[in-house]
């Protein structure tokens, strides 16, 4: 059974439950962040070594091609690390620690949620500007009038650039409103995902949820398949999905999905994590 008793919240504990996963797995998370960074500086070199002789520079700038690869790894990224959250519940040793620790169950899993949704996001864009400076020192020494190397780049805003490319489209101004902020509102969504997995499944938790993702969706593409080919009028939906993607709905549409999804995953995550205990690693206990 799990041993923790007191299932309050008290700051003073939590900062202490925060700072004995920081010190205990410093190692670890300091080796992510420089290799997040190094991946980073590597690609950004290279796409600077690639654009950097010819006009490809400004197309590249000009359609916020950094920003949108930024993004893009971003949620693989953020993926990655909540997958690694509960990665102490794959030894009976690791489970007894956090689970007989002086702290309340909805402290330990606050912690690993900032260390592990909240931090990641921070310490990734940090990364981010970090290698993007240092593209520019590196390179710097081989700029000339035919390779251009481009000042620094604000990648905070990397998530407004997905869907900027539909702004200039009056009809379908609505869906890259909707694509903008659902963007943020899905990669804490995909977040909860896994972290959910982590707690399922901690051992492989990252390949083990996304292979169950990729089932569920075979599955739904399996049953939706034959009903659409033998009851749907595919003239008649096509008709009524270009007027619901013009007619103001899909931005409403893709955040409220994307809310219900991040309420969802936290939710069950909690609620699972709750029901763990130091011997059996069973989620339906």
């Amino acid at each position: 059974m799990n041993t923790t008793v007191n299932q309050t919240f008290d700051w003073s504990r939590f900062t202490a439950t925060l700072r004995k996963e920081v010190v205990e797995n410093k190692r670890a998370l300091l080796f992510t962040v420089i290799c997040v960074y190094g991946f980073l500086t590597l690609i950004m070199i290279l796409g600077n070594l690639v654009t950097g002789l010819g006009d490809g520079i400004y197309e590249a700038m000009e359609t916020n091609t950094p920003q949108t690869f930024v993004a893009s790894m971003l949620g693989l990224i953020i993926c990655v690390s909540a997958s690694l959250a509960f990665r102490n519940l794959t030894t009976k040793t690791g489970r007894t620690s956090m689970f007989t620790s002086p702290s309340s169950t909805l402290e330990k899993f606050l912690v690993n949620v900032l260390i592990y949704v909240v931090g990641i996001f921070v310490a990734f864009f940090a990364c981010a500007q970090l290698a993007d400076l240092t593209r520019i020192a590196v390179l710097s020494f081989f700029r000339s009038e035919t390779f251009i190397v481009p000042g620094p780049i604000n990648f905070l805003n990397s998530l407004s650039y997905i869907g900027s490319s539909l702004d200039g489209i009056e009809e379908l101004s609505d869906v890259a409103t909707g694509m903008k902020v659902g963007v943020w509102i899905g990669f804490i969504a995909n977040a909860g995902c896994y972290l959910l997995g982590s707690i399922i499944w901690p051992r492989l938790s990252l390949l083990k949820t996304f292979a169950a993702l990729y089932a569920i969706e075979i599955a739904l593409f399996i049953i939706a398949a034959p009903l659409f080919y033998f009851f749907g009028d595919f003239q008649s939906m096509g008709l009524w999905f270009m007027e619901f993607i013009t007619g103001g709905h899909f931005s409403t549409s893709i955040i409220c999905v994307s809310a219900i999804q991040v309420v969802l995953y936290f939710s069950l995550a909690w609620y699972l994590f709750k029901r763990k205990d130091v011997i059996s690693l069973k989620w339906w206990k």
